[in-house]
């Protein structure tokens, strides 16, 4: 089994049960590094699209965010080392200043290609499982030993390519654990505001805000939790895949074995050996129901019979005893049966669909070389057949330098044809966007509590403003008015559009936003307070009312 590794399954739950007995110190190494990044991208997350003022300060946040996740790499990478030496059974090393940055500037140069490479391996699908893995083993091998980039780039690499079957059922059962424990948090999230809302009556945001609270930050931060769940276990898995497939040439595992034996284990694997192999000269028989020792302690007799044992019985002779026993009848019963499934287990489905694919691809290479090769010795017919010809032949062996000349063409070509039709589908996407894009909204019913300003643009509010002007509806005239004022604002990120706001947190964030342009919140606060006066008010409205707030809202256009 160790040229296959160990099951994929058996490789988790021995990664859990190191996790359940470590300390709490272990997991501390790990979270220190990685909750001050996820904090800061789920921060960075809700400012940049929420903030009006984003853009002025979204490079520096962005590199205050490539600096927080460099400090998380290094501390995942420290992690690993903790738990390298747990599975080692060895003394954690010493972190000194020298130490501490070659690790951090390993982990700088290499991690952050991740952001280009799996996504691109994401969407190639084949590759995904190699390069997820070699990242991963960047930080399960790098430990700080003053090793170049190179050699761990060159360690983390060969890890990956050992035992690919292993690490992509791993990959299947983390995405499977990770999507049910994403969708408990986000349905134990999303319900437990309305359970205390129901038991206890208590209102919060996440019930005030409707199904609107499930947006990309809720979903970002559901993710975030999630992350923090199933990345130890995960760094765990291939700390052990990289202790194992080192192993192979080091034997680092036989001797963690040899460790876990106690003392007395050792002493009664001794006894034991003692009992079957005594010979019959160290032994003078029963007397009373007792061994009665003629030589001493069991230690001087122990070192007697090992030493008569390594004179008299030989390798070759050791071998052949073992053998006879095992083909014991009480010793076989079970053997072919495993044999047989060691030596046929069939090939999983994805071994399997790999195995079809390379099969094909290498058919229709020799279908090409062939049709290549048949074309070139057609050309070689046809052409003039004279001495001087025939020495040029035979002294520069023209053929292959054709043939790749051909190859060459081909696969050029065949990527100019890829990129035409990706680029042929790519236009016809956009067409179908913009032309879906350019569709007209229908009306919505302004007597429904639940309408939002953000609905429809600011033109189109205005448009059916005049319309119910001219019908004579005035009071709806005057809400269309003032969504039309909310959504001219809004296109302008003075205001955030939100169905659980009310018209006073709009003034207030409309004077947190722009505080300095007096005139123009004059000129919001009497929109608000006629609106709120017929709306929600006895207020008979006239059509002087209606025209006033109209010219209040060209003139809040021009303020902004």
């Amino acid at each position: 089994m160790a040229h296959r590794g160990k099951r994929a399954f058996e490789i988790t739950d021995e990664a859990v049960h190191l996790l359940r007995l470590s300390p709490f110190s272990l997991l501390s190494v790990y979270y220190i590094g990685t909750l001050p990044f996820i904090l800061g991208l789920l921060y960075f997350w809700g400012d940049m699209s929420r903030n009006a003022f984003a853009r002025e300060y979204c490079a520096v946040s962005s590199f205050g965010i490539a600096i927080l996740f460099v400090w998380m790499k290094c501390w995942q990478a420290a992690f690993l080392v903790h738990v390298r030496s747990q599975i080692s059974r060895k003394p954690m090393p010493h972190w000194s200043f020298r130490r501490m940055m070659s690790l951090a500037v390993t982990q700088t140069i290499i991690q952050p290609t991740g952001f280009i490479v799996l996504p691109v391996a994401l969407m190639l699908t084949i590759p995904f499982g190699w390069c997820y893995a070699f990242y991963q083993n960047v930080s399960a091998e790098d430990d700080g030993e003053f090793q170049d980039t190179k050699q761990i780039c060159k360690k983390a690499w060969e890890q990956a390519r050992r035992w690919p079957r292993q690490n992509h059922i791993l990959l299947f059962v983390f995405f499977l654990f990770g999507s049910f424990i994403f969708l408990n948090l986000a349905v134990t999230v999303f319900l437990l505001p309305r359970m205390l809302k129901t038991l206890l009556g208590i209102e919060t945001l996440f019930t005030m805000s409707g199904l609107s609270v499930l947006n990309t930050t809720f979903l970002a931060a559901i993710f975030s939790i999630t992350y923090l769940c199933m990345d130890p276990l995960v760094k765990t898995v291939y700390a052990l895949r990289c202790f194992y497939g080192s192993s192979l040439k080091s034997g680092e595992d036989l001797k963690v074995e040899l460790k876990n034996f106690s003392l007395y284990g050792k002493k009664l694997v001794m006894i034991l050996l003692f009992f079957s192999w005594m010979p019959n000269a160290a032994l003078g028989g029963m007397e009373n129901g007792e061994w009665r020792m003629e030589n001493g302690n069991l230690n001087s007799q122990f070192s007697i019979l090992h030493s008569q044992f390594s004179k008299t019985i030989s390798s070759k002779e050791l071998d052949q005893s073992i053998n006879k026993i095992m083909s014991q009848r009480k010793f076989t019963w079970r053997m072919p049966r495993e044999e047989i499934r060691e030596a046929y287990e069939p090939p999983g489905p994805f071994e399997s669909l790999m195995n079809w694919i390379i099969k094909k691809i290498k058919s229709f290479g020799k279908t090409v070389k062939r049709l290549i090769n048949s074309v070139l010795k057609r050309l070689d017919q046809l052409l003039p057949d004279n001495h001087r010809i025939r020495e040029l032949r035979a002294a520069s062996d023209w053929m292959p330098s054709v043939r790749n000349i051909f190859l060459t063409l081909l696969v050029l070509l065949t990527c100019i044809l890829a990129i035409f039709f990706w680029l042929t589908r790519r236009k016809r996407k956009k067409t179908e966007v913009k032309t879906v894009s350019k569709a007209i909204p229908s009306a919505p019913d302004l007597t429904d509590d639940e309408i939002r300003a953000d609905d429809l643009p600011a033109d189109r509010w205005l448009l059916m403003a005049k319309e119910l002007l001219e019908k004579g509806e005035l009071r709806m005239a005057v809400r269309a008015f003032y969504l039309a004022t909310l959504a001219h604002l809004a296109e302008h990120e003075m205001i955030t559009i939100a169905k659980y706001k009310s018209n006073r947190d709009y003034q207030q964030e409309l004077y947190r936003r722009a505080h300095e342009k007096q005139a123009l919140l004059s000129l919001f606060l009497t929109c608000v307070q006629v609106f709120d006066k017929v709306w929600y008010g006895m207020y008979e409205v006239n059509q002087k009312d209606v025209s006033l707030f109209a010219e209040n809202y060209e003139k809040l256009k021009l303020e902004i």
